[in-house]
C-alpha cells in the first residue's frame, strides 16, 4: 500500500489484518512539521498515565513510529494518550534486539473528548528530525484500546500480524 497525505484510513486489527472501525488516521507534511490525527471509537476511555514518557501504550493511546530516513533500523516512536499524555522515544534495532531511548518529546499533542470516543493530533517538527528526508520516511500508525476487563485490542494502519507494533519491515 502507498500512504497518501489528507486520505483517511481505517486502522486494521493488529493480528489478523481484518478491518476495523475503530479507529481513523490521517497525516499530512506541512511547511514545518510532520502532522497524524486520529479519531477512534472508545467507550472505555481507560489511561492512568499523569506524566510525559510513562508507558502510556499500556492504556488507550495513539501511537504513530516514524522513521524520518527511510534507514528501518532506527525509528521514532511517539504516542499520546485519549488526556494528552505523551511519551516519545528512539528505537534502535542491533543484532536482533530492539532498544529504545525514551527522550523529551519535542511534538505538540492536542486530545479531546468526542461523543463516541477521542481525537488525538500529534505535531512533529522537522526541526526534531534529524536526516528527515520527504522522500525516503516511512511510518506506520497505531492504536491501543485497553478494556475495563484487562484486554486489550490493537490495531494498525499496516498490521504486524502478530503481537507487537516493533516489526519496522511493516512501515509504509
Amino acid at each position: 500500500m502507498e500512504l497518501c497525505e489528507n486520505k483517511t484510513y481505517f486502522l486494521r486489527k493488529n493480528k489478523t489484518g481484518e478491518e476495523a472501525a475503530f479507529c481513523r488516521f490521517r497525516f499530512a507534511y506541512e511547511e514545518d512539521a510532520v502532522c497524524f490525527w486520529f479519531e477512534a471509537e472508545d467507550d472505555e476511555l481507560i489511561s492512568p498515565f499523569t506524566q510525559d514518557n510513562e508507558d502510556i501504550w499500556k492504556g488507550d493511546a495513539a501511537e504513530v513510529f516514524f522513521c524520518p530516513d527511510g534507514d528501518l533500523s532506527s525509528y521514532k516512536e511517539m504516542s499520546v494518550s485519549p488526556f494528552g499524555v505523551r511519551f516519545y522515544g528512539t528505537v534502535r534495532h542491533v543484532n536482533g534486539r530492539k532498544r529504545l531511548h525514551k527522550e523529551p518529546p519535542p511534538f505538540d499533542a492536542k486530545t479531546e473528548r468526542t461523543e463516541r470516543g477521542y481525537r488525538a493530533e500529534m505535531r512533529l517538527p522537522y526541526a526534531a528530525l534529524e536526516g528527515f528526508e520527504r522522500s525516503k520516511a516511512k511510518l506506520n500508525a497505531f492504536c491501543v484500546d485497553r478494556r475495563k476487563n484487562g484486554r486489550q485490542h490493537l490495531y494498525a494502519l499496516n498490521p504486524t500480524l502478530c503481537k507487537t507494533f516493533h516489526c519496522p519491515g511493516f512501515f509504509l
